[in-house]
């Protein structure tokens, strides 16, 4: 007969609702609760959807927060899982534990870290809820009090959120300032990045290329300075550039020399079996964004029940890149990589993603009525 310990459930720990509450949900239907304990670890008790987050900075119209904050109570059936809320500081592959900002420990078999970015500006949003309430109106207060705006970063955020801003306050002086000589990351086709500029300038959005501005000017100003001495009319500078990994918690053994989780094909952390990384985190050569979550989580789900149950293990080879890119409700430009690389502009950007942006489909993976 096998031991008390053999019987107990197997102890699954996810950590990040993102790509991990997708991955949380599709487990806790797959697997048995008599052979398997699923916990979800987020630092909110609700899945922040970020690609709304540049509007409701911007504007209270629609109320948007109201929806695309969505609680993580229907993440698991009943008696299907656990969510637990807090913030992990630690994690500790020879105890097979994680460390939570309380001091609350939570044991695990297998360990899933899906934590994500850290973002900039108005998206690095704090975890109390109060504290985001107050966050998002300071952040509503000085975009509609400033006469120019200037935003540093010309990738998906600085273009959504030039966007948002143009169209809720068309008298304002709004100004992406770029490092690049194009718009977005290199990663993407030439046709793709600059089938924004005609968008942009439509909207009376300004772009400064191949510019930095090393600080943000303090207290009052009227200008902001780039590293060459040019002067750009700006009354409020706003950070947009891209995210960092979120993984300050980790050892640096699980790091590479970006800060990202080395993992092996299988999603496995280097060094550690039970352990797996997905999403933003990972050290994969790929655009980091949330459309990714549709081959990480098929991957690491299978490999987590290869792992304890014994099966083919799944290697990740890719996904293609795919992303839509809002300027304002109304324009927008989708970029496919099937065949040649199709580009896609407002007719098609408009009614998938830039007048709801995608918010409905968002709640419905959480259990949530669109």
């Amino acid at each position: 007969m096998a031991s008390k310990k053999n019987d107990d459930p197997k102890k699954i720990v996810i950590v990040g609702s993102g790509g991990g509450g997708k991955l949380a949900k599709a487990l806790g239907a797959q697997l048995d609760p008599a052979k398997y304990s699923l916990t979800l670890v987020e630092a909110r008790d609700y899945f922040v959807y970020l690609p709304a987050t540049a509007r409701i900075a911007t504007t209270d119209k629609g109320h948007l927060e109201d929806k695309a904050f969505v609680p993580l109570d229907r993440i698991f059936e009943k008696g299907r899982g656990t969510v637990v809320r807090g913030r992990v500081t630690a994690v500790d592959p020879a105890t097979q534990t994680i460390k939570l900002n309380n001091g609350d420990t939570i044991a695990y078999d297998a360990l899933v870290l899906a934590t994500g970015s850290k973002w900039v500006g108005v998206l690095d949003l704090p975890d109390d809820p109060e504290d985001v309430k107050a966050f998002v109106a300071k952040s509503r207060s000085q975009i509609k009090n400033a006469k120019s705006i200037a935003l540093l970063g010309g990738g998906s955020v600085g273009i959504e959120l030039a966007g948002e801003i143009k169209e809720t306050y068309p008298g304002k002086k709004v100004t992406i300032i770029q490092a690049f000589d194009k718009l977005l990351n290199p990663i993407y086709p030439d046709r793709f990045r600059c089938a924004f500029e005609s968008r942009l300038a439509a909207m009376g959005i300004d772009v400064v290329y191949n510019e930095f501005v090393d600080a943000i000017p303090e207290g009052d100003y009227a200008n902001v300075q780039t590293r060459s001495g040019k002067q750009i009319e700006a009354d409020l500078v706003l950070p947009a550039w891209g995210p960092k990994p979120a993984t300050g918690y980790l050892d640096s053994s699980f790091l590479d020399s970006n800060g990202r989780v080395k993992v092996k094909p299988t999603l496995q952390t280097v060094g550690y079996d039970n352990i797996f990384a997905m999403g933003d985190v990972t050290d994969i050569k790929e655009a980091k964004q949330a459309a990714k979550n549709q081959y990480h989580v098929p991957t690491v789900q299978q490999n987590i029940v290869a792992y304890f149950e014994g099966g083919k293990m799944k290697e990740y080879t890719g996904g293609r890149e795919m992303i839509v890119v809002t300027v304002g409700s109304q324009r927008g430009v989708g970029f496919f990589q099937f065949l040649w690389g199709i580009v896609l502009g407002d007719w098609f950007a408009r009614p998938i993603k830039s007048r709801t942006l995608m918010i409905p489909q968002a709640r419905v993976a959480y259990g949530y009525e669109a």
